[in-house]
């Protein structure tokens, strides 16, 4: 597993992280990990992000490499996330490990149960027509 790696985020998701962080007036735990992960993302334009690269709104199948299920998720803003419909919040602890990841690569997430060893399957990205987090809701 790679540390690290680079990330790719759309600028769309980017304004709408940087103003979500914005409102946070003291980032910590996980809205701090946030804030690290877009400030070493490499931005490109909505259409130029690749389609294999998790962001706002994305569908993400993931493999647990130690137990060998598949879960999918959607990454959301906080205000849509719903654990009922597996959409997990972007200041949620999975939520920040997904962002910018892509498919086929691994990635470890510590849980209250320990750590775990996740593979992303595919990446399904919304089509842009289909915005759900603009005009940037920020809870």
């Amino acid at each position: 597993m790679k540390q690290n790696p680079s990330i790719y985020l759309s600028k769309s998701d980017h304004e709408a992280l940087s103003l979500l962080l914005r409102a946070i007036k003291h980032p910590q735990g996980t809205a701090l990990k946030l804030k690290e992960e877009i400030s070493r993302a490499i931005v490109l334009g909505d259409s130029q992000v690749p389609t294999d690269s998790v962001g706002l709104n994305s569908s993400v199948h993931l493999e647990d490499l130690d137990l060998n299920e598949v879960e999918t998720y959607e990454l959301t803003m906080p205000s849509r996330a719903n654990p009922d419909f597996n959409r997990v919040s972007i200041l949620a602890p999975l939520g920040v490990a997904l962002l910018g990841v892509r498919a086929g690569e691994d990635f470890m997430w510590s849980t209250p149960g320990g750590l775990r060893r996740l593979r992303v399957v595919s990446v399904t990205r919304e089509s842009k027509s289909s915005k759900v987090h603009g005009p940037y809701s920020l809870t």
